[in-house]
């Protein structure tokens, strides 16, 4: 057997986390909270380790849970029927999920309810803003898991290409918002307007979305940027 290339490694890695995806609705849900917590991160103006803490909680769970999935596709296939070792085997597995979502959640609760946290939350902001590229990270995690699960959700199409949900639709979107933030300059908005309106006509004009797809994916972003950036803006302003 020849030796794959890391483009053929990676790809059939790809094909791995989509089938997790694809099959098991735990690591849908774990897309969900994992977007919840980063946008939390932002909103309560999480410093830049604490925010590297919970990527690392985050990306723990989601490990144990591909492992997990891994562990009951192997013993499924070896052992159909019912065998207590193969049960056992799938009761480790799932143990492992069951540690990793107890550290990340005491990570979680630990950054997040704290005085400083709280003083936020009431409007008595006791660090800076967060950094545009923290803000940034929040946004693509949060527009990327709405992707995710609308995909799903709609029940054709993949990770990469077709569905529900126009994932370069919704990401180019999101990057117009974003500029629409970071400056007043009209010439410049005007110019990520057309960049991302390029870009989504070109799913249109390729056949892998349709316009209503495509309009889906611009709302996502919408949603996701507007919200996100209105909030801060709103507090900012406060």
């Amino acid at each position: 057997m020849r030796a794959r290339s890391i483009l053929e490694s990676s790809r059939s890695a790809v094909e791995g986390l989509l089938h997790v995806l694809r099959w098991d609705w735990h690591m849908r849900f774990l897309c969900f909270v994992g977007a919840a917590v980063m946008l939390l991160s932002a909103l309560l103006r999480v410093s830049r380790t604490d925010v590297l803490l919970l990527l690392l909680a985050v990306s723990l769970v989601v490990l144990a849970e591909v492992v997990n999935r891994a562990i009951e596709v192997v013993v499924d296939l070896v052992s159909p029927g019912y065998d207590p070792l193969a049960k056992a085997a799938k009761d480790v597995g799932g143990a492992g999920v069951l540690v990793a979502t107890i550290f990340g959640t005491v990570v979680a609760l630990g950054i997040f309810v704290n005085a400083d946290a709280l003083k936020v939350l009431q409007g008595l902001p006791t660090r800076p803003e967060p950094h545009i590229l923290h803000i940034g990270l929040v946004g693509i995690v949060t527009v990327v898991a709405a992707v995710i699960l609308g995909k799903f959700w709609g029940g054709h199409g993949s990770l990469t290409r077709g569905g529900l949900v126009s994932a370069h639709s919704a990401l180019a979107f999101f990057a117009f918002v974003s500029i629409c933030f970071l400056t007043p300059d009209i010439i410049v908005r005007a110019l990520g307007l057309v960049l991302a309106l390029l870009v989504a006509q070109s799913r249109v004009d390729a056949g892998i979305h349709t316009l209503r797809e495509v309009i889906i994916g611009v709302v996502v972003a919408l949603l996701v940027g507007g919200g996100l950036y209105g909030f801060l803006a709103m507090r900012a302003g406060g």
